[in-house]
């Protein structure tokens, strides 16, 4: 079976029953305007050793395991070395127990392409993605090779039903623009604009593949709903960002062009505050008429096509993050909204045209300012209902000392899958961020990054009774 069937078929039964149990979430919380307190249960942690190097990197509950890959600094199949900054990632391919997984690097440095100099797209700029080839059955990693370079800050991105990855740039450049935003260097030489999506194959040629019509702005991260073709795309920006929506002219060919929108919630022109969980907003979209506008006249905010949006009365949002499609509609985070500032998961209902926020984060001890987004592990066959529809949250705390991988169930309820508490050479990366959440298509494995140093762990274990202990 192809991956597109196995992963279309473990959606279809994972996020079938989320549609019918984290309703439960909002419907809740519509009765009860104050999100009501529930108790996580929270599984102890250890310290469990890596099988890969025999650090402690992690903790996990008691009958999990994992391996690490993909290190920072790994050899390339073609000579290069890995990066660091590992960030966004999904599964493209699978073959039994072998599995490649594109992982981007959230790279701003312009000191040259890490790899593939004369397929790069722009060669004074250090990010891209690597290609992570991995046996499951032998827990080890097989090769890595790029698969994407000479771009800028790729940051989330998402896998299409087609088994490519769609890497985003998370910074907006025009072209002949001579001031540099942060983090790159005043007079950093680039040769291309940046800020845009680009499709990496699963495997083959390495050759940057933009797509210009999805516009050039703080993109995020990408979902694809496999049954209409649209792209559903959000962005990182403080203090607006907008959630947009991509109909491609060709239904799985983003190449050849379509139309680009930004939501717009009816009543609701600003949705980075205030909003009552559970309540329920009819949406509309609005047209972006100049989706490579890169700033606003005269500036260099990277709103230009934000801006557009809010101009045709679309809704502001904050610092939107991970994106996953599900048979319930698009669920999205916003990193820093709410009214503690914390965070925000909303699901937009794209068959009924209403968006709901499904949880917002009142008490950061519990989980703060929730990014990357994936489904949930374990067997999509079995298990409670309640207990199989969550999702997974990467956190990417400015509080924490030691990061968590976070499971969000029913009734806001919390588990945490692990902490990091890596160190190596004597510094601490307990504080370096989760990303790139994405699991096996048997639901057996859950992948993730530690962003620096930089490196990947598949963690597995006995998931449906650690979710229904």
């Amino acid at each position: 079976m192809s991956i597109d069937r196995r992963l279309f078929l473990r959606h279809t039964l994972t996020a079938g029953l989320a549609a019918a149990v984290l309703s439960e979430l909002g419907s809740a919380s519509a009765r009860h305007p104050k999100q009501r307190a529930v108790a996580d249960r929270q599984r102890p942690l250890s310290p469990t050793p890596d099988a890969s190097t025999g650090r402690y990197l992690l903790r996990l509950p008691e009958g999990f395991r994992y391996f690490s890959f993909g290190w920072s600094g790994e050899r390339l199949a073609s000579g290069g070395v890995i990066p660091t900054a590992a960030d966004g990632m999904g599964v493209v391919a699978s073959s039994g127990s072998r599995l490649t997984l594109v992982r981007n690097h959230e790279i701003a440095q312009t000191v040259g392409a890490f790899d593939a100099t004369d397929l790069a797209y722009d060669p004074h700029c250090g990010g891209g993605c690597v290609r992570l080839h991995v046996d499951l059955d032998a827990e080890r990693m097989i090769s890595a090779e790029v698969g994407l370079s000479g771009t800028l800050v790729n940051c989330a991105g998402g896998v299409s039903p087609w088994g490519t990855w769609l890497s985003c740039e998370e910074i907006a450049v025009a072209r002949e623009q001579t001031h540099r935003p942060p983090p790159l260097a005043r007079k950093s030489p680039l040769s291309q604009p940046h800020g845009l999506v680009f499709e990496v194959a699963a495997s083959g040629s390495a050759r940057a593949r933009p797509i210009e019509a999805m516009g050039i702005f703080r993109h995020e991260a990408v979902a694809v709903d496999a049954q209409s073709g649209a792209v559903y795309l959000t962005e990182d920006r403080d203090p607006e960002a907008g959630f947009y929506r991509f109909t491609p002219r060709v239904r799985g060919d983003l190449h050849q062009g379509g139309r680009l929108e930004m939501l717009k919630a009816h009543r609701a022109p600003d949705l980075r505050r205030g909003q009552r969980v559970g309540s329920q907003l009819p949406v509309s979209w609005v047209p972006i008429d100049d989706p490579g506008r890169c700033h606003s006249t005269g500036t260099f905010d990277q709103g230009g096509v934000v801006m557009q949006g809010l101009a045709h009365g679309a809704s502001r949002f904050l610092r939107l993050e991970g994106c996953l499609m599900r048979s319930d509609g698009c669920w999205f985070t916003s990193t820093s909204g709410g009214d503690a500032g914390a965070g925000q998961v909303w699901r937009l209902n794209t068959a009924a045209n209403l968006l709901e926020l499904m949880f917002e984060v009142s008490d950061r001890s519990r989980i703060d300012y929730p990014d990357n987004i994936c489904e949930g592990p374990g067997d999509p066959g079995n298990g409670a209902a309640g207990e199989r529809s969550g999702i997974v949250i990467c956190e990417d705390s400015t509080r924490r000392t030691q990061q968590k991988l976070q499971w969000l169930g029913r009734d806001a309820r919390l588990l945490t899958i692990a902490e990091n508490m890596t160190q190596v050479d004597r510094v601490d990366y307990g504080a370096s961020e989760w990303a790139g959440c994405c699991v096996s298509p048997d639901g057996k494995w859950l992948f993730a990054n530690v962003q620096r140093p930089g490196f990947s762990v598949a963690i597995t274990g006995p998931w449906d009774e650690w979710l229904s202990a």
